[in-house]
Protein backbone atom coordinates (compact mmCIF):
# COMPACT_ATOMS: atom_id res chain seq x y z
CA UNK A 1 0.00 0.00 0.00
CA UNK A 2 1.69 2.92 -1.22
CA UNK A 3 1.97 6.47 0.97
CA UNK A 4 -0.96 8.14 -0.76
CA UNK A 5 -2.99 5.57 -1.15
CA UNK A 6 -2.82 5.48 3.35
CA UNK A 7 -3.43 9.14 3.52
CA UNK A 8 -6.37 9.03 1.45
CA UNK A 9 -7.48 6.22 3.95
CA UNK A 10 -6.70 7.88 6.99
CA UNK A 11 -8.13 11.14 6.12
CA UNK A 12 -11.31 8.92 4.71
CA UNK A 13 -11.39 7.41 8.39
CA UNK A 14 -10.85 10.72 9.95
CA UNK A 15 -13.93 12.73 8.09
CA UNK A 16 -16.22 9.69 8.27
CA UNK A 17 -15.27 10.01 11.97
CA UNK A 18 -16.02 13.73 12.15
CA UNK A 19 -19.26 13.20 10.49
CA UNK A 20 -20.45 10.76 12.83
CA UNK A 21 -19.33 12.74 15.79
CA UNK A 22 -21.45 15.84 14.42
CA UNK A 23 -24.21 13.50 14.31
CA UNK A 24 -24.33 11.65 17.14
CA UNK A 25 -23.99 15.05 19.03
CA UNK A 26 -26.96 16.21 17.42
CA UNK A 27 -28.77 13.45 18.23
CA UNK A 28 -27.78 13.61 22.13
CA UNK A 29 -28.09 16.88 21.97
CA UNK A 30 -30.71 18.45 20.04
CA UNK A 31 -33.85 16.80 22.05
CA UNK A 32 -32.28 18.46 25.13
CA UNK A 33 -32.89 22.29 23.34
CA UNK A 34 -35.78 20.90 21.77
CA UNK A 35 -37.64 20.07 24.96
CA UNK A 36 -36.47 22.84 26.90
CA UNK A 37 -37.75 25.26 24.27
CA UNK A 38 -40.93 23.54 24.61
CA UNK A 39 -40.77 24.24 28.53
CA UNK A 40 -40.55 27.84 27.99
CA UNK A 41 -43.05 27.69 25.50
CA UNK A 42 -45.72 26.56 27.85
CA UNK A 43 -44.38 28.58 30.54
CA UNK A 44 -45.18 31.72 28.49
CA UNK A 45 -48.49 30.14 27.13
CA UNK A 46 -49.42 29.70 30.68
CA UNK A 47 -49.79 33.47 31.41
CA UNK A 48 -52.66 33.57 28.64
CA UNK A 49 -54.62 30.06 29.05
CA UNK A 50 -55.61 28.65 32.36
CA UNK A 51 -54.69 24.88 32.56
CA UNK A 52 -52.74 24.41 29.38
CA UNK A 53 -50.94 20.67 28.82
CA UNK A 54 -49.43 20.86 25.17
CA UNK A 55 -49.52 23.03 21.83
CA UNK A 56 -49.29 22.34 18.03
CA UNK A 57 -47.05 25.08 16.29
CA UNK A 58 -48.09 26.03 12.64
CA UNK A 59 -45.53 27.08 10.06
CA UNK A 60 -44.45 30.44 9.79
CA UNK A 61 -44.46 32.99 6.94
CA UNK A 62 -43.82 36.63 6.22
CA UNK A 63 -47.27 38.20 4.46
CA UNK A 64 -46.42 41.97 2.81
CA UNK A 65 -43.79 42.44 5.05
CA UNK A 66 -45.37 41.16 8.48
CA UNK A 67 -43.58 38.44 10.15
CA UNK A 68 -45.65 36.16 11.82
CA UNK A 69 -42.76 34.83 14.68
CA UNK A 70 -44.64 32.52 16.48
CA UNK A 71 -47.90 30.52 16.08
CA UNK A 72 -49.20 28.15 17.94
CA UNK A 73 -52.46 25.91 18.73
CA UNK A 74 -53.15 25.63 22.39
CA UNK A 75 -54.63 22.34 24.44
CA UNK A 76 -55.46 21.62 27.67
CA UNK A 77 -55.18 17.71 26.99
CA UNK A 78 -57.11 17.31 24.00
CA UNK A 79 -59.55 20.21 24.72
CA UNK A 80 -58.74 23.40 22.39
CA UNK A 81 -58.12 26.24 24.88
CA UNK A 82 -57.32 28.99 21.50
CA UNK A 83 -54.54 29.93 19.57
CA UNK A 84 -51.58 32.13 20.21
CA UNK A 85 -49.36 34.84 17.90
CA UNK A 86 -46.66 36.92 17.68
CA UNK A 87 -45.72 39.32 14.62
CA UNK A 88 -43.21 42.21 13.57
CA UNK A 89 -43.58 44.96 11.18
CA UNK A 90 -40.37 46.89 10.30
CA UNK A 91 -40.62 50.65 8.99
CA UNK A 92 -38.20 53.89 8.33
CA UNK A 93 -38.40 54.40 11.90
CA UNK A 94 -37.73 51.15 13.62
CA UNK A 95 -40.30 48.24 14.61
CA UNK A 96 -43.01 47.08 16.31
CA UNK A 97 -43.47 43.18 17.18
CA UNK A 98 -46.80 42.52 18.42
CA UNK A 99 -48.65 39.30 20.66
CA UNK A 100 -51.86 38.26 20.47
CA UNK A 101 -53.97 35.70 21.94
CA UNK A 102 -57.22 34.25 20.92
CA UNK A 103 -60.06 31.85 22.06
CA UNK A 104 -61.42 29.01 19.92
CA UNK A 105 -64.65 31.41 19.01
CA UNK A 106 -61.64 33.24 17.21
CA UNK A 107 -62.14 36.69 19.44
CA UNK A 108 -58.95 38.29 20.41
CA UNK A 109 -58.73 38.24 24.20
CA UNK A 110 -55.21 40.04 24.59
CA UNK A 111 -53.40 42.45 22.24
CA UNK A 112 -50.07 43.43 23.65
CA UNK A 113 -46.32 44.96 22.22
CA UNK A 114 -43.67 42.88 22.61
CA UNK A 115 -41.25 45.81 21.37
CA UNK A 116 -42.16 49.11 19.91
CA UNK A 117 -39.31 51.08 18.59
CA UNK A 118 -41.48 54.04 17.13
CA UNK A 119 -40.12 57.84 17.12
CA UNK A 120 -43.77 59.31 17.37
CA UNK A 121 -47.49 58.92 18.56
CA UNK A 122 -46.27 55.52 20.68
CA UNK A 123 -48.99 56.48 23.02
CA UNK A 124 -51.84 56.55 20.25
CA UNK A 125 -50.42 53.47 18.48
CA UNK A 126 -50.42 51.77 22.30
CA UNK A 127 -53.87 52.64 22.54
CA UNK A 128 -55.04 51.56 19.26
CA UNK A 129 -53.63 48.11 19.89
CA UNK A 130 -56.12 47.90 22.88
CA UNK A 131 -59.00 48.56 20.70
CA UNK A 132 -58.80 45.00 19.19
CA UNK A 133 -59.43 42.84 22.03
CA UNK A 134 -62.68 41.11 22.45
CA UNK A 135 -63.29 41.61 18.11
CA UNK A 136 -63.09 38.73 15.78
CA UNK A 137 -59.39 37.73 14.17
CA UNK A 138 -59.92 37.67 10.16
CA UNK A 139 -58.02 39.38 7.17
CA UNK A 140 -61.31 41.57 7.18
CA UNK A 141 -60.79 42.86 10.89
CA UNK A 142 -61.50 47.02 11.16
CA UNK A 143 -59.24 49.02 10.88
CA UNK A 144 -58.05 50.60 13.73
CA UNK A 145 -56.29 53.45 11.96
CA UNK A 146 -59.08 54.51 9.82
CA UNK A 147 -58.20 57.95 9.05
CA UNK A 148 -54.81 58.43 10.64
CA UNK A 149 -52.08 60.15 9.44
CA UNK A 150 -49.47 57.79 11.53
CA UNK A 151 -47.12 55.97 9.67
CA UNK A 152 -47.11 53.35 12.84
CA UNK A 153 -50.96 53.35 13.26
CA UNK A 154 -51.21 52.43 9.80
CA UNK A 155 -48.38 49.99 10.05
CA UNK A 156 -50.32 48.19 13.08
CA UNK A 157 -53.48 47.88 11.25
CA UNK A 158 -51.82 46.13 8.37
CA UNK A 159 -49.74 43.71 10.76
CA UNK A 160 -53.11 42.82 12.40
CA UNK A 161 -54.56 42.27 9.00
CA UNK A 162 -52.07 39.90 7.82
CA UNK A 163 -51.97 38.08 11.47
CA UNK A 164 -55.41 37.67 10.52
CA UNK A 165 -55.10 36.58 7.41
CA UNK A 166 -52.26 33.91 8.35
CA UNK A 167 -55.14 32.79 10.99
CA UNK A 168 -57.75 32.21 8.69
CA UNK A 169 -55.24 30.09 6.80
CA UNK A 170 -54.30 27.90 9.42
CA UNK A 171 -55.49 24.59 10.96
CA UNK A 172 -58.46 25.64 13.09
CA UNK A 173 -59.83 23.88 16.07
CA UNK A 174 -63.04 21.74 15.27
CA UNK A 175 -65.24 23.38 18.08
CA UNK A 176 -68.26 22.56 19.40
CA UNK A 177 -70.61 25.66 19.35
CA UNK A 178 -71.05 26.96 22.77
CA UNK A 179 -75.20 27.54 22.32
CA UNK A 180 -75.89 24.39 21.21
CA UNK A 181 -77.96 23.54 24.40
CA UNK A 182 -79.85 26.60 23.88
CA UNK A 183 -80.44 26.73 19.69
CA UNK A 184 -79.63 23.18 18.15
CA UNK A 185 -76.73 21.89 16.20
CA UNK A 186 -77.43 24.29 13.49
CA UNK A 187 -77.46 27.89 14.56
CA UNK A 188 -75.78 30.61 12.65
CA UNK A 189 -74.33 33.58 14.20
CA UNK A 190 -75.81 36.20 11.69
CA UNK A 191 -73.89 39.22 13.31
CA UNK A 192 -71.50 40.47 16.01
CA UNK A 193 -71.62 43.57 18.03
CA UNK A 194 -69.07 44.99 20.55
CA UNK A 195 -70.74 47.16 23.20
CA UNK A 196 -69.31 49.31 26.50
CA UNK A 197 -71.97 50.46 28.70
CA UNK A 198 -71.84 51.28 31.92
CA UNK A 199 -68.71 50.16 32.78
CA UNK A 200 -68.77 46.69 31.06
CA UNK A 201 -67.72 45.43 28.13
CA UNK A 202 -70.36 43.34 25.96
CA UNK A 203 -70.43 41.30 22.45
CA UNK A 204 -73.72 40.75 21.04
CA UNK A 205 -74.21 37.85 19.31
CA UNK A 206 -77.23 37.80 16.60
CA UNK A 207 -78.39 34.24 16.22
CA UNK A 208 -80.20 33.96 12.90
CA UNK A 209 -83.99 33.91 13.31
CA UNK A 210 -84.17 32.08 17.21
CA UNK A 211 -82.32 35.31 19.47
CA UNK A 212 -79.54 36.90 20.79
CA UNK A 213 -76.45 36.07 23.05
CA UNK A 214 -74.84 38.70 25.08
CA UNK A 215 -71.22 37.87 26.86
CA UNK A 216 -70.78 40.71 29.60
CA UNK A 217 -67.34 40.91 31.56
CA UNK A 218 -67.62 43.43 34.21
CA UNK A 219 -65.45 44.16 37.32
CA UNK A 220 -66.82 43.97 41.16
CA UNK A 221 -65.50 44.12 44.64
CA UNK A 222 -65.45 40.54 45.36
CA UNK A 223 -64.80 40.55 49.29
CA UNK A 224 -66.57 42.47 51.72
CA UNK A 225 -63.38 44.08 53.94
CA UNK A 226 -61.59 44.95 50.30
CA UNK A 227 -61.76 47.55 47.71
CA UNK A 228 -60.34 45.15 45.01
CA UNK A 229 -61.99 44.88 41.88
CA UNK A 230 -62.28 41.49 39.89
CA UNK A 231 -64.28 40.76 36.63
CA UNK A 232 -66.86 37.89 36.25
CA UNK A 233 -68.27 36.71 32.39
CA UNK A 234 -71.30 36.17 32.08
CA UNK A 235 -73.04 34.76 29.18
CA UNK A 236 -77.19 35.34 29.02
CA UNK A 237 -79.20 33.43 25.95
CA UNK A 238 -82.30 34.90 24.69
CA UNK A 239 -84.77 33.99 22.43
CA UNK A 240 -86.91 36.34 20.14
CA UNK A 241 -89.56 36.88 22.82
CA UNK A 242 -86.75 37.93 25.07
CA UNK A 243 -86.96 34.72 27.45
CA UNK A 244 -84.01 34.16 28.96
CA UNK A 245 -83.70 30.05 27.95
CA UNK A 246 -80.09 29.72 29.16
CA UNK A 247 -77.17 31.02 31.51
CA UNK A 248 -73.62 30.31 31.21
CA UNK A 249 -70.64 31.53 33.85
CA UNK A 250 -67.68 30.15 32.44
CA UNK A 251 -65.22 28.87 34.95
CA UNK A 252 -61.76 30.33 33.29
CA UNK A 253 -63.38 33.86 33.53
CA UNK A 254 -64.40 34.00 36.72
CA UNK A 255 -61.89 35.77 38.76
CA UNK A 256 -64.12 36.31 42.09
CA UNK A 257 -63.71 33.73 44.61
CA UNK A 258 -64.30 29.78 43.53
CA UNK A 259 -65.44 26.90 45.67
CA UNK A 260 -68.66 26.79 46.88
CA UNK A 261 -68.83 30.98 46.46
CA UNK A 262 -68.65 30.47 42.96
CA UNK A 263 -71.01 27.46 43.14
CA UNK A 264 -73.18 29.69 44.97
CA UNK A 265 -73.02 32.93 42.57
CA UNK A 266 -74.23 29.86 39.66
CA UNK A 267 -76.73 29.03 41.65
CA UNK A 268 -77.70 32.86 41.08
CA UNK A 269 -77.16 33.23 38.14
CA UNK A 270 -78.84 30.14 36.55
CA UNK A 271 -82.45 31.40 38.67
CA UNK A 272 -82.88 33.68 35.80
CA UNK A 273 -83.28 31.08 33.12
CA UNK A 274 -87.29 31.15 32.37
CA UNK A 275 -87.82 34.53 33.11
CA UNK A 276 -88.14 37.38 30.32
CA UNK A 277 -85.51 39.80 30.35
CA UNK A 278 -88.08 42.88 30.97
CA UNK A 279 -89.17 41.02 34.41
CA UNK A 280 -85.64 41.49 36.08
CA UNK A 281 -86.16 43.92 38.69
CA UNK A 282 -83.06 45.36 41.04
CA UNK A 283 -82.50 43.59 44.32
CA UNK A 284 -83.23 40.04 43.82
CA UNK A 285 -79.92 39.07 45.56
CA UNK A 286 -81.44 38.80 49.06
CA UNK A 287 -79.81 39.69 52.13
CA UNK A 288 -76.47 38.81 52.70
CA UNK A 289 -75.73 35.25 54.38
CA UNK A 290 -72.24 33.65 54.78
CA UNK A 291 -71.58 31.70 52.02
CA UNK A 292 -73.64 33.40 49.33
CA UNK A 293 -71.14 35.03 47.53
CA UNK A 294 -73.29 38.66 48.26
CA UNK A 295 -71.05 40.75 46.30
CA UNK A 296 -70.25 38.54 43.18
CA UNK A 297 -74.61 38.12 43.25
CA UNK A 298 -74.81 41.63 43.24
CA UNK A 299 -72.08 42.21 40.15
CA UNK A 300 -74.17 39.01 38.00
CA UNK A 301 -77.90 41.23 38.91
CA UNK A 302 -75.98 44.45 37.97
CA UNK A 303 -74.95 43.08 34.58
CA UNK A 304 -78.35 41.28 33.93
CA UNK A 305 -79.81 44.76 34.12
CA UNK A 306 -76.93 46.43 31.84
CA UNK A 307 -78.04 43.84 29.48
CA UNK A 308 -81.54 44.98 29.77
CA UNK A 309 -80.78 48.24 29.28
CA UNK A 310 -79.03 47.80 26.15
CA UNK A 311 -81.59 45.25 24.98
CA UNK A 312 -85.29 46.51 25.34
CA UNK A 313 -84.54 49.64 25.03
Amino acid sequence: MTTKVKSLMTLSIVLLASVLLVIGTHMVFNPIKVERENKATLSLLENYFAGVTEFETNNLETIEGVEILRSVRILKDEEPLGYLYEANIVNSFGNMKVRISVDVKDIIQTAEFIEMNQTMYQTQTQNMLQTYPLNKLNADIFDGAAGATSISKNDLSHLMSMVGLHHDSTDKFEVVLPYAEFYGEDYVISSTENISEAGASMIKETIEGQGVVYTVTKSGIYQTDSIEEKSITLVVALDNDNEIIGILLPVELYNHTKGNFMASALVFAESFVGMNLSDVTDGQTGASVDGSAHNSRNLIEDMMLIIQGVHVS
